[in-house]
């Protein structure tokens, strides 16, 4: 952990401000130490890694990198796709340039480290987190180490992400999505962290709704519930604009990208059509736009 990434943390419970007692660690960089907060809260860093998960018992599926790996592999051949392609194309919708901050949820054992640390070169930061301690470890392991000084890996949820508000230039979430207990909170919380006007990329397994009951289809279906996500539009936050979904891999996952901007609010002072009465008036007296004049005393 770096000493100066407490500017960006937030407590993951109430979101106040977290403070440093540092244990061991020499300059910038913090070995061990306690991230307490004034709800009474505190977490661990241990081994340069804060642990900055809440709930403390959330519940997730261990699984190690090596059978993660096996996995993609299994997947890349059996749809006959590239792995490479997707991931470069999913660091290229999120619009970064050098000198971003970028996070990461459920980063896993770092396999997108490669395709956005070149993005951002030049003063770049990209926070990486997961819930896993065994993908942790794998990811520290395969971290370069030029690389290293540009990277902060932690402990987290990605339902309750330990960030203040527009901490983040961008945010990449890959493979967790469909998983996620509380899958409208944890989109809204990805746009909570992103500035105003960046970028949100997030995808997992889904297979193409026109392609659900084609004889590939119903080949992947035989696959239990690996390939049947359903896109959760439903569940993107207000402030997501210039929506836009992609079926990649295979047209076996799903890829949605979305820029943080402002939630919708219309103009209730224009006047209704044909009315000498505006909207907000007609709603203020409980009229419609079919209804007459608002009522006078």
């Amino acid at each position: 952990m770096r000493e100066s990434s407490i500017n960006v943390y937030r407590c993951p419970a109430c979101r106040g401000p977290l403070a440093l007692a540092r244990r061991d660690g020499t300059g910038e960089e913090v070995t061990t130490g306690v991230l307490s907060c004034g709800c009474g809260i505190s977490f661990p860093v241990e081994n340069g890694v804060p642990a900055l998960v809440h709930p403390p018992s959330q519940d997730y599926l261990r699984e190690d990198a090596e059978t993660y790996d096996e996995l993609i592999s299994f997947e890349a051949r059996l749809l006959e796709d590239d792995e490479r392609k997707v991931r470069t194309l999913a660091a290229d919708l999120l619009e970064i340039r050098p000198g971003d901050r970028v996070l990461e949820v459920a980063c896993g054992p770092a396999s997108n480290f490669a395709y956005v640390l070149p993005r951002i070169a030049g003063g770049g930061e990209l926070f990486a987190l997961d819930i896993s301690p065994e993908m942790i470890r794998a990811a520290r392991r395969r971290l370069a180490a030029d690389d290293s000084r540009n990277v902060e890996l932690l402990f987290a949820n990605g339902s309750y992400l330990p960030f203040a508000d527009a901490a983040f230039d961008a945010l990449l979430h890959i493979g967790t999505l469909n998983r996620f207990p509380d899958v409208p909170r944890a989109l809204a919380e990805m746009a909570r962290v992103v500035k105003p006007g960046r970028k949100v990329v997030a995808g997992d397994e889904g297979l193409a709704p026109w392609l659900r009951n084609s004889a590939y289809g119903r080949l992947l279906a035989k696959f239990g519930g690996l390939f049947q996500g359903d896109v959760p539009l439903n569940d993107l936050p207000e402030e997501a604009e210039d929506v836009c979904v992609r079926w990649v891999f295979g047209r076996a996952y799903y890829l949605i990208d979305f820029r943080v901007g402002r939630p919708p609010s219309p103009n209730l002072d224009v006047k209704l059509p044909g009315k000498d009465f505006t909207v907000r008036e007609a709603l203020e007296a409980g009229k419609t736009a079919s209804s007459g004049p608002p009522a006078t005393e």
